[in-house]
């Protein structure tokens, strides 16, 4: 069996298989999140803004009426002398903005002057987070 692919339990012995769903956006966040409780600046204060998850109907209308709106990052960090990251998840090969992220991630660097990340991608999250300062060691994966 080929690596990445999932044989299934009723089909003969000579399957390929089939290709493994990818990895969800729901990993990357864990593992990003999992390094900052470590590893985070104590200067930084960081939250994970969980608005893009699928909901009940009733609960997406609450949070709309309560004032969420589409577009922002998945992470935000708030640093020394006011300074502020943006940190954008996508899923591993194939994750892209959509046209609200986008709007708004022009505003906060164009606007605003806030730094705006956007990868998909562990080690390169990391480097950019240690760039800024907020993961304090060099963390590889």
């Amino acid at each position: 069996m080929s690596a990445g692919r999932q044989l299934h339990l009723f089909k003969g012995k000579r399957q390929k298989g089939t290709p493994l769903p990818r990895a969800k956006e729901f990993e990357l966040h864990c593992m990003v999140a999992d390094t900052l409780r470590r590893w985070c600046h104590p200067m930084w204060r960081y939250t994970h803004m969980p608005m893009g998850e699928r909901r009940e109907l009733v609960t997406a209308m609450r949070l709309k009426r309560m004032g969420v709106t589409p577009g922002w990052p998945d992470f935000l960090f708030v640093g020394p002398r006011g300074a502020i990251v943006w940190l954008e998840l996508k899923r591993p090969g194939g994750g892209h903005m959509s046209v609200e992220q986008e709007s708004l991630a022009l505003h906060l660097t164009t606007v605003c002057g806030h730094v705006h990340i956007v990868t998909n991608d562990y080690q390169m999250a990391l480097d950019q987070l240690h760039d800024h300062g907020i993961v304090r060691a060099t963390v590889s994966a």
